[in-house]
Formats: structure tokens, sequence, C-alpha cells
């Protein structure tokens, strides 16, 4: 019986421990890569996808903005925007990594973004 209870008592401890050893590799690797992955000069404002492989993108390059066409096998633009269209509040999942989560607010806004739902 104590020993049942000792090797869930140690799962649950180790399991707890990968968790949280994940969140921290995450973090440290997303450190590392942020500025490979997302340009500094260069964001994108908006995207639309219009077929499976396209997509319109509308992007800000030092404050001018130009509006794409990307699919698989061709990336043009299409014109340069007279108005500029304001950049989005750069948000993260549950705004504040893990703890932003933890709270039902962050969870849900976490949800609406992944659904694409404002």
């Amino acid at each position: 019986m104590i020993g049942d209870v000792l090797s869930m008592l140690l799962a649950l401890i180790g399991t707890a421990c990968v968790i949280v050893l994940t969140y921290y590799a995450s973090k440290w690797y997303a450190r590392k890569m942020g500025p490979i992955a997302g340009g500094k000069h260069i964001k994108i404002v908006d995207r639309l996808v219009v077929s499976k492989t396209g997509s319109l993108l509308i992007i800000d390059i030092e404050g001018k903005q130009y509006m794409m066409g990307v699919s698989e096998q061709n990336v043009q633009v299409l014109m340069r925007l007279d108005e500029t269209i304001p950049l989005p509040i750069e948000q993260n999942f549950g705004g504040d990594g893990l703890r932003g989560l933890v709270n039902k607010e962050g969870l849900m806004n976490a949800f609406k973004k992944w659904r694409g739902v404002d």
C-alpha cells in the first residue's frame, strides 16, 4: 500500500519536473532564437489566406507598408500602401508566459487567438 502511494507520488513529482524543465527550456530557446525568427525591421501587419497555398500579406518595413501575394511558387509585391495600417500590439498567448495562461482570461485569450476569433 505504502509502496503504491510512494511510486505514484514519485511519478507525479517526476511529471511536474519534466513540465517545469520543458517550460524553462522553451523560454531559453525562444530567447536565443528570437532575433533570428522575428525581424527587427520587418513586421507582418495582417495576413489573409485566400486559397490552400496562397495568402495576401501586409508587411511593414521600417514604416513603409506593402501588400504582397504569397504562394508556394511565387512571392510578389502587389502594391505599396499610401495609408499605413497601425501595427498590432505584440501579444503572447498568455500575456506573461505560463503564468498568463494559468488565469482564466489568459487561457481564454490563447484559445481565441488560436481559433482566430477576436
